[in-house]
């Protein structure tokens, strides 16, 4: 063969790729700059001015737009629940302990879980709509000229705001999902009333309630950092908006999923 004709195919061969390099490469470059992101927001939150007009405004707008989804999702659950554990407990004659599990489940597991997720689809692609249309239309350009610090006026009071509502819309979701498991139990199945509450209020514990707190309150940090996050570095305009909206919500639910786990291990061995 002629070496010509060799040194032509060497030149039209096509380089080799290593597959999943380059995303692997691409989370690494993301989780890099949501780092800076996170410095930048610890270092606005300890200087002053601090706007708590915006922080009140934001809490306001969590309160309405999530706290009547999030009732809605974690009551039919606790419903649901209570129908299945009876026809688990009924082949054992062990009715009694319906209230026991609902509590586990719900103050520990499904509570701060759907709620937090349903934050996320309301309040998390709607702070990160917000954002990216300020960030697309130059308003948080013009607050830099203004001699006003975005993280300070923009950021902080929505971290605030997605922190402290989550455990309170939380709280009201495991009263709907347990209120939601006794209708279920007491006027559906016959259940005593006062053998599903005693049995509840003997198993529920403190650790049972800090949990939830403390899931919730993580959860919420996570979301506000990933809206605030995608919404403040929109790019290409109003598909960029939808864009940052959308993976605000794909990304929230997988960290919440993955991060559910990791403290549920630590708290049942720090809580009990």
């Amino acid at each position: 063969m002629d070496c010509r004709t060799c040194t032509g195919r060497l030149k039209k061969a096509k380089p080799v790729s290593i597959p999943f390099v380059q995303p692997v490469g691409n989370f690494v470059r993301e989780t890099g700059r949501i780092g800076l992101f996170c410095r930048e927001i610890v270092h606005a939150a300890t200087r002053r001015p601090f706007f708590g007009g915006e922080l009140t405004t934001s809490m306001r707008r969590i309160a309405f737009q999530c706290l009547l989804p999030v009732v809605a999702v974690v009551g039919p659950t606790g419903m649901v629940m209570a129908l299945q554990s009876l026809k688990i407990f009924d082949s054992f004659g062990l009715q009694r302990l319906l209230s026991s599990l609902l509590a586990e489940a719900m103050f520990r597991e499904l509570s701060p879980t759907l709620t937090a997720i349903m934050i996320a689809a309301q309040a998390g692609s709607s702070i990160a709509g917000e954002l990216g249309t300020m960030r697309v239309q130059e308003e948080i350009d013009a607050l830099g000229v203004m001699g006003i610090n975005p993280f300070q006026f923009l950021i902080i009071p929505r971290m605030l705001a997605l922190a402290l509502m989550c455990p309170l819309i939380n709280a009201m979701a495991c009263f709907s999902g347990m209120a939601g498991g006794f209708l279920v139990a007491v006027f559906l199945k016959g259940l005593n009333a006062g053998v599903f509450w005693a049995n509840m209020l003997n198993f529920l514990t403190l650790s049972h309630i800090w949990s939830g707190v403390l899931k919730a309150s993580i959860f919420g940090i996570v979301v506000g950092i990933i809206a605030c996050y995608k919404g403040y570095n929109v790019t290409g305009g109003a598909l960029g908006v939808g864009r940052a909206a959308n993976e605000t919500v794909v990304h929230s639910i997988l960290l919440i999923v993955v991060l559910n786990y990791f403290l549920t291990s630590f708290l049942l061995v720090a809580l009990g």
